[in-house]
């Protein structure tokens, strides 16, 4: 008896076309090797809501004129041919999608790349940034030189 073919996993409940977009576009990127993480950009842009996981960082979905939703990706990746992966990772997008039948709804795969990252460079593309925090004063520390 021939396997059963694999099914898309169910959407989840509430879940709309443009989100379930943006989560499935944003993990097709993140399974291609040279590609290290999303990032929402100076202005916070690339993010979308996802209700049940939070914000979704690097990617954003907006609807199109024909009814399809186009997946904005931007991304942090591993110094290689950009053309290449750029079109990989559409390729993998595209891919996504039609396995969780939602080709129909998407429209054009647009994929940014933010940083370039060297290879003494991978670790600390991965870590999570550091806030920008105000300086402390401490004893040993003062933030301004007292006057004599």
């Amino acid at each position: 008896m021939a396997p059963a073919p694999l099914a898309p996993p169910p959407p989840q409940a509430g879940s709309s076309p443009r989100v379930r977009l943006a989560r499935l576009g944003l993990e097709a990127a993140l399974a291609v090797p040279d590609v290290l993480s999303g990032e929402a950009g100076v202005h916070g842009l690339r993010v979308t809501a996802d209700p049940p996981a939070g914000l979704l960082r690097g990617v954003s979905v907006t609807a199109e004129a024909a009814g399809s939703y186009a997946v904005d990706l931007r991304l942090v990746v591993r110094m290689v041919p950009l053309v290449a992966l750029g079109d990989e990772v559409r390729r993998r997008v595209r891919g996504s999608a039609r396995r969780a039948g939602l080709d129909a709804a998407l429209g054009a795969v647009n994929v940014e790349f933010a940083h370039l990252v060297g290879p003494d460079e991978a670790d600390s593309a991965l870590a999570p940034a550091e806030p920008d925090l105000p300086p402390i004063e401490t004893a040993d520390t003062p933030l301004r030189k007292s006057a004599p």
